[in-house]
């Protein structure tokens, strides 16, 4: 039973993650309202399709293989993505100090947690 909830639970955080990576790619505009990367000329809108989008697409295939193939290591790539993600975070706020920096931290961690857990439930 645990290991159908690990395994479901990094197959939606896989879902979220296409979800974002289609934000990046197809509605840049609503993505920029929502998280802040505003693309200001084409340059700036293909290296958010590729360095955002390229974040949240390994994210996804990550989450989705392991959950797929009940994997513990392949569970390590999205981990890894948001523990870097957050050090990013935690950097930008010990410079900025800026409150808005919170909630994405927050569920950076919260999301690395998790997917520890249910890694932890894998074969």
């Amino acid at each position: 039973m645990q290991k159908m909830v690990a395994r479901g639970f990094l197959g939606l955080a896989g879902v979220l993650a296409i979800g974002l990576w289609a934000l990046v790619w197809f509605d840049q505009p609503r993505f920029a309202a929502q998280l802040g990367p505003v693309a200001t000329s084409p340059l700036a809108a293909a290296t958010l399709r590729a360095d955002i989008g390229g974040f949240f697409a390994t994210w996804a295939i990550g989450a989705l293989l392991a959950a797929w193939r009940d994997d513990r290591q392949m569970a390590v790539l999205p981990m890894l993505l948001l523990a870097l993600a957050f050090a990013g975070r935690v950097y930008s706020y010990a410079l900025t100090q800026d409150a808005a920096i919170i909630q994405p931290m927050a569920i950076e961690a919260v999301l690395v947690v998790l997917i520890g857990l249910a890694r932890s439930r894998l074969g």
